[in-house]
């Protein structure tokens, strides 16, 4: 059944796609799927046959439509969006369309109901409408019995793809609150409702950020939201908003807006659950907010699950658990879970979140469960500590990490760390007269060495630059922004430098620690994981100075560190002086055999 449906959907989509742009498609064949559902039950049978047989007759379709949703108005805009606004002269092609759904296979309202579903979850990212991944909604449902449950809201609902995930788990049906900003997933929204014969429930199109009347509030036992990634809100919020009470959020990402305004939503044994990147967990910038929270012993658990889960885009998900009166073993605490790798292939751009990886979420989270290199129960007074980042993987990962060596020291009490300098295009184009250093870059790390071609030459712009950015003898060079860490050694030839700010130099101490030891660290396989349990960003990731003290380095007795020490040093040399001969030899034979080419003639 599933197949045949598949194939029904893409050969609709297929059909339309000649005439009609890729959203039309969507909401053309979603409105012919309603239209047979309609068909096959008591209450909107008769009226949906009288719509099936102006399909041909814009103007007639167009009155039918009108008729209906005056008669029913829980479709108030819903077959007008879907069929009648769309095509104005609809020719043959609703018609086709639908004898085209008339297959043997599905036949019942319970088959069209599945199938609107189908459509819903096939077509709303052509439609421009994340739609929260079906592992998610599954994992989001359970937390929680649904029977203990009299109201729950989504101030972010999409489709309501959440919702629906939750009224499966139950025959009791709490109210159901919801407001959504895009108008057509609004539709959609209601028009699943009434195919998955929801009874109790209002959905609102409306930007929930809008500033509401006090008297019209409303409080939830559970609150849910998938935010959008990236999401910027170009209107001005006003911070003596009672919603924002652990203080104002920022517009450039509106994320903590929208989380507080769950949070002012949460009755007084209400429970939010978020969902939304890793940024909203570790940016700088909204830690007051965050430390606010945490202060207030709102955050329960914090979990970390596969990247890649959602079709439109491959940043990681984060799942942040709020909730009043905690139970008693999780107070002055906050549980965090890290999922990441209970991932597997769902299509060839989309990952989903395993059944096991779903279960083991559960069991942690249930039963408090503390597991080495995967959940940890951690006091409010450690992520003060950390400066109230809430990010699983640094909790987990850094501390399970740092328990494999017997002694460890943070790197910032063993090495000067320094961020390059920040230069617009314009400025350095100023600095690049009578230039006699060359601007280093991300670029220019290439296999744990500096690769001086294509980097452009500068003058220092103060005399204080020659010691705040240059290089020099055995200093680390790390990136602090991009796609991948990338790491050097500056060897003892090195050429002039000044780095750039998506550049950290580490100078270290040689009377505490070994460069090359160091070094060798950074690049190994824990070291790796180290410093991506400290990284912030998304699609980006950033190594501030401030995290980056704060790795801890394994600490080895003095004899070893200098012999072993000394060997990598020696070895470092050997091996540069060997790919420096190999590229002499090369050029040398390179020049002998383009002579006899005769291709230097006249040169």
């Amino acid at each position: 059944m599933n197949n045949k449906m598949n194939i029904l959907i893409n050969h609709c989509f297929d059909y339309l796609r000649g005439t009609f742009s890729k959203q039309q498609a969507f909401l053309i064949t979603l409105g012919i799927a309603l239209l047979k559902w309609m068909e096959k039950t008591e209450k909107y049978a008769v009226s949906a046959k009288l719509i099936s047989n102006a399909l041909t007759d814009a103007d007639h379709l167009g009155q039918e439509i009108k008729r209906h949703e005056e008669q029913f108005p829980e479709f108030k805009g819903i077959l007008n969006t879907l069929l009648d606004k769309l095509t104005e002269n609809p020719a043959d092609y609703l018609k086709e369309l639908y004898s085209e759904m008339n297959i043997k296979e599905i036949r019942t309202k319970e088959d069209f109901q599945e199938l609107i579903n189908k459509i819903v979850q096939t077509g709303s990212w052509e439609s421009g409408i994340t739609k929260t991944p079906a592992c998610i909604a599954r994992l989001i449902s359970r937390f929680d019995d649904i029977t203990n449950i009299n109201s729950f809201a989504d101030f972010s609902a999409g489709t309501s793809s959440i919702a629906l995930e939750i009224f499966k788990q139950t025959h009791h049906q709490p109210f159901y609150y919801a407001e959504e900003i895009n108008t057509t997933a609004y539709l959609i929204s209601k028009l699943l409702m009434i195919v998955n014969e929801v009874k109790n429930y209002r959905i609102v199109n409306k930007d929930p950020l809008n500033e509401k009347k006090l008297d019209d509030i409303q409080r939830f036992d559970l609150v849910v939201s998938d935010i959008p990634r990236n999401l910027r809100y170009h209107k001005t919020l006003n911070p003596k908003d009672p919603r924002f009470r652990y203080g104002p959020p920022s517009k450039a990402n509106a994320e903590w807006a929208l989380i507080q305004n769950m949070i002012y939503h949460m009755n007084s044994r209400g429970k939010a659950i978020v969902i939304g990147s890793k940024g909203m967990l570790v940016r700088g910038y909204e830690s007051m907010i965050r430390a606010a929270i945490v202060h207030e012993d709102l955050v329960e658990c914090v979990i970390t699950l596969p990247d890649n889960l959602y079709e439109d885009t491959n940043i990681g998900t984060e799942v942040l658990i709020l909730k009043r009166n905690k139970p008693m073993e999780r107070k002055g605490g906050v549980l965090f879970i890290n999922a990441s790798e209970y991932r597997e292939r769902l299509n060839p751009y989309q990952h989903t979140l395993t059944w096991q990886g779903i279960d083991k979420i559960l069991t942690a989270y249930h039963l408090n469960l503390e597991k080495e290199g995967s959940s940890k129960l951690v006091p409010t007074a450690k992520v003060a500590e950390y400066e109230y980042r809430l990010n699983p993987v640094e909790y987990i990962d850094f501390e399970s990490l740092k328990n494999q060596f017997v002694q460890t020291v943070p790197l910032g009490e063993i090495a000067e760390i320094t961020r390059g300098v920040n230069l617009t295009k314009k400025e350095l184009e100023e600095l690049e007269t009578r230039g006699e250093y060359y601007y280093i870059s991300i670029r220019n790390i290439e296999n744990g060495r500096i690769n001086y071609e294509d980097a452009p030459k500068m003058r220092p712009k103060s005399w204080d630059w020659n010691e705040k950015y240059t290089i020099g003898t055995d200093d680390i060079i790390i990136t602090a922004k991009g796609w991948e860490t990338k790491v050097a050694m500056v060897d003892s030839d090195f050429k002039n430098s000044i780095i750039s700010s998506n550049l950290t130099r580490i100078r270290v101490d040689r009377r505490r620690y070994n460069p090359y030891i160091l070094f060798e660290f950074l690049q190994s396989d824990i070291g790796k994981r180290m410093l991506e349990s400290i990284q912030t960003g998304t699609t980006v990731t950033l190594i501030n100075n401030k995290q980056l003290g704060r790795l801890e380095v394994p600490v080895y007795p003095r004899d070893i560190m200098e012999e072993i020490g000394l060997l990598l040093e020696k070895n470092q040399k050997i091996y540069q002086e060997r790919v420096k001969e190999a590229e002499r030899e090369y050029e040398e034979k390179r020049a002998v055999l383009i002579e006899k080419l005769g291709l230097t003639k006249g040169l």
